[in-house]
């Protein structure tokens, strides 16, 4: 099962101009078995999600993107903003109080431009042990390896740290039009029907972030 598990509309993320029923159409046609709705610091109406989701037989899940001060975090469990979650120790402690996960999102975005100057200036060289070493991701289930919004250097980074400390990946298109809808995704090993499947296919670790837009090693072309 292929879902997209970072995806804003303009129900409730201002800087989204993709509308329900064009998450639903372009998501199918980009084969998409369904998609987690996570607006910006806010949940998205249950109801909604479910009427969408029987209609239009496309899977519409409910998550979460927190703005934290230690980053962006993807939170699946968590049906509405709580006060004090901007600090990310609190959040993990809500989090486990609703039994949901939280993934960092997009974690090594602007990680190598200094965004306090010329956005062309690179900043030192990031280790894979420095970049594993970010208290996000000790707080965290795992993070976003393959977003559709970051650069290839910067969701590289995010692969060897997956790889370097042993956590788990995610993908997502953190898509916010129909550009790009379903270009990094998570294959599930079991079919998944709502929040609290998605949570327990997550915690057990049956599932595998892709991007679409790698090309595969020349080797392996026609």
């Amino acid at each position: 099962m292929i879902l997209d598990m970072h995806v804003h509309t303009n129900v409730g993320s201002y800087d989204s101009n993709l509308s329900p029923l064009e998450l639903i159409h372009r998501g199918k046609a980009a084969g998409l078995d369904g998609v987690v709705v996570t607006e910006h610091d806010r949940g998205w109406d249950v109801d909604l999600a479910r009427q969408l989701s029987r209609e239009h037989d496309f899977l519409i899940l409910c998550g979460m993107e927190v703005s934290t001060d230690l980053g962006h975090v993807l939170v699946y469990g968590l049906e509405e903003y709580v006060s004090g979650i901007l600090y990310a120790d609190t959040l993990r402690k809500v989090v486990d109080q609703v039994e949901g996960v939280m993934f960092a999102a997009h974690p090594y975005r602007r990680a190598f431009v200094n965004t306090h100057g010329r956005w062309d200036t690179p900043k030192p060289t990031l280790t894979v042990q420095a970049a594993a070493d970010r208290t996000i991701i000790q707080l965290a289930d795992g993070l976003e390896i393959y977003n559709g919004a970051t650069g290839d250097r910067e969701n590289a980074m995010a692969v060897s740290v997956r790889e370097y400390a042993g956590v788990r990946g995610i993908g997502g298109s953190d898509a916010h039009s129909e550009h790009g809808l379903g270009c990094c995704v998570t294959e599930f090993e079991r079919h998944v029907r709502n929040e609290r499947e998605l949570i327990d296919e997550l915690r057990a670790g049956r599932f595998r972030a892709v991007n679409r837009l790698q090309r595969p090693p020349a080797s392996e072309q026609a």
